[in-house]
């Protein structure tokens, strides 16, 4: 397999709906794999819903104009292709149906959609611009990869309050080994107050993973946890043999952060918002990470922070190369 994620790919139509270059991020890792390997490309963004982008009393430092929703789609269309990523784990999507679905389908890519229940974006009906529908998780695999084997969605705890959790699972072949791949999406309780939701999510993830896969299995979950590596949710889920791709990269170290963002919160102070709740989890048993997608400074983002002219979302993405055994 070629290492293709080192060559950027940017489609022609994607170069003529957008007029400003994008944040540069490079693969850093072992690009000396021989040719008899087999490598899997995993992308995990949270794609910021187009219905929550919105600047005025939300994102302070974001002009209106840098998240309009006729660029704004190219752009999150280029960072979901310029690397090339066999799987992808998307949270917040909500420009689906009306735009990503016929997009992703034209450059090989087979969609799973699960709507969110109770979707945040629902209480923005009125914003004829920006309301898209309500967002959820987008599972894609590359068709040229994989082969589908079935598809499930399981609800996550519910604490009660507004909006519900889920996860979604594509049981895959890869096709070069025709191997099982197991790949898992979700998005879990915002917020520090709900620690304790997130604790719970993921012990249900994980007894769902530890009941239905044996250790044998390459399962590879991505998501949004929305909780810092200090929180119990994240330890719930390395105690249980999982491991975290950019931590075993990175020597056992998480990213500084995956989101930075400016916001309005109580009597319209701003409160700059930064922390790292991204990550892509893997069973090590015949996955071995390679090679990650390096995250910029913040001083190479600007003193703006996310969204920008040059980056359409709150959160960086998340991208691993695994060489898989056979």
């Amino acid at each position: 397999m070629s290492a293709s994620f080192m060559t950027e790919f940017i489609p022609d139509e994607v170069r003529h709906n957008i007029d400003q270059p994008s944040l540069q991020r490079k693969f850093v890792g072992n690009f000396c794999e021989s040719p008899d390997k087999y490598v899997i490309n995993v992308l995990q963004w949270n794609i910021l819903a187009q219905a929550l982008s919105y600047s005025e009393g939300n994102f302070n430092r974001v002009k209106t104009e840098m998240v309009q929703y006729e660029t704004r789609r190219w752009r999150i269309l280029e960072q979901i292709l310029i690397h090339q990523p066999d799987l992808c784990s998307l949270q917040e999507v909500d420009i689906y149906d009306c735009f990503l679905k016929e997009q992703l389908r034209k450059y090989g890519y087979e969609c799973f959609f699960t709507e969110k229940p109770n979707s945040r974006c629902l209480s923005f009906q009125h914003d004829q611009k920006n309301f898209k529908g309500p967002d959820g998780l987008l599972l894609c695999f590359k068709t040229s990869t994989f082969k589908e084997i079935s598809r499930n969605t399981s609800d996550l705890p519910n604490d009660g309050r507004h909006g519900r959790q889920v996860f979604s699972v594509l049981e895959l072949e890869y096709l070069p080994l025709s191997s099982r791949v197991v790949f898992i999406g979700t998005h879990f309780k915002a917020k520090k107050q709900f620690a304790a939701s997130r604790t719970s999510q993921a012990a249900t993830l994980v007894t769902y993973v530890n009941n239905k896969y044996p250790t044998s299995t390459n399962v590879i979950i991505a998501g949004d946890f929305n909780g810092q590596p200090d929180e119990p949710c994240y330890d719930v889920l390395i105690k249980s043999g999982l491991q975290s791709a950019y931590r075993t990269l990175m020597d056992n170290r998480e990213p500084a952060f995956t989101t930075w963002k400016f916001k309005s919160r109580e009597e319209d102070k701003e409160k700059e918002e930064s922390g790292t709740i991204d990550y892509i989890f893997y069973q090590p048993e015949n996955l071995i990470p390679i090679a990650y997608l390096a995250f910029p400074e913040k001083r190479t983002i600007g003193p703006n922070g996310l969204p920008s002219a040059n980056y359409p979302s709150d959160h960086l993405a998340l991208q691993v190369v695994f060489r898989i055994e056979k």
